[in-house]
């Protein structure tokens, strides 16, 4: 049984005229007749009592008249219910990203999105499974790890690039040095990164291959998921801190920062479906690529 039949009966029932009710549901009035002899077959029931000139409605039809009615304007509601929630998360934007991240401007790009682009509500999630919540659609936009980043199926956009440094104590033999390679680092103790999942931490993951490139393990004295805590152990004398430059938070005045040569660059993603439908996704997508543009 059609929605549309059941509102054309209801009108007909509150007209009694098939001229005046194919012209209120704007069809023929051929098409209405067919949709009401339609309705009768299915019920089974002759709706209404009709003459050459006129229809009259009978018991049957005052009685269907009711719920028929009650179905049309519950079927509307719910229409108009969907069109309020589809319009109000079209204009949510859910945005994903590794706590890990946020010394890198994250919640900078989404305070200054927020302010330019009032429309939208902007829900931002902390979370270590950004990616997963990326892949499970309850998010439009996941800022994740240069290791996070490979081998997904989302598309993909480089918003910052860092590069490895080591941390250590002013009074460490290396501290006045503007660089250090890896074999100026092979007898020492190191504070690594450790992760929150099985998958090795960005940082981390480069240094072991970097050392596996150049045949030693390196003695790992503590690990730690805080940059916090590795800088404490460094100021304890446990070991030296390897940290993408960027990951060092301000106020480390007491110990030396010195870089890694070559150079070992990393970058963060922002990664996206590869079909926006949303306005607010687009327009944030919009706004990254300008931003990281500019």
């Amino acid at each position: 049984m059609e929605i549309s039949i059941l509102a054309e009966f209801a009108k007909l029932v509150e007209t009694g005229s098939f001229q005046e009710t194919a012209e209120l549901m704007n069809i023929s009035q051929s098409a209405l007749t067919k949709h009401i002899h339609k309705l009768e077959e299915e019920l089974n029931i002759t709706m209404f009592d009709r003459s050459q000139r006129s229809i009259r409605v009978n018991e049957y039809s005052q009685r269907f008249y009711t719920y028929a009615r009650q179905i049309v304007q519950l079927y509307g509601e719910g229409v108009t219910a969907l069109k309020e929630l589809d319009a109000q998360e079209r204009s949510l934007l859910t945005i994903a990203y590794d706590p890990l991240l946020g010394q890198y401007g994250v919640v900078d790009i989404l305070a200054d999105f927020s302010m330019n682009f009032p429309q939208h509500t902007l829900n931002a999630l902390e979370s270590y499974k950004s990616l997963e919540l990326l892949s499970a659609k309850k998010c439009s936009f996941a800022f994740v790890s240069e290791g996070e980043a490979e081998g997904t199926e989302f598309s993909k956009m480089i918003f910052k690039t860092d590069h490895l440094a080591v941390v250590m104590p002013k009074d460490h033999p290396l501290a006045g040095n503007a660089t250090v390679t890896l074999a100026d680092l092979a007898n020492e103790k190191f504070v690594l990164h450790s992760s929150a999942s099985s998958t090795p931490q960005d940082e981390t993951r480069k240094f072991l291959e970097l050392c596996a490139g150049q045949h030693f393990t390196p003695t790992v004295a503590a690990e730690s998921h805080f940059t916090s805590t590795m800088l404490h152990y460094v100021r304890n004398g446990m070991g030296i801190a390897v940290l993408n430059h960027m990951h060092m938070p301000f106020g480390i005045s007491d110990m030396a920062v010195v870089e890694i040569s070559p150079t070992v660059r990393t970058c963060l993603y922002m990664l996206y479906p590869r079909h926006l439908s949303a306005h607010c996704a687009r327009d944030f997508l919009h706004y990254m690529i300008d931003r990281c543009n500019s």
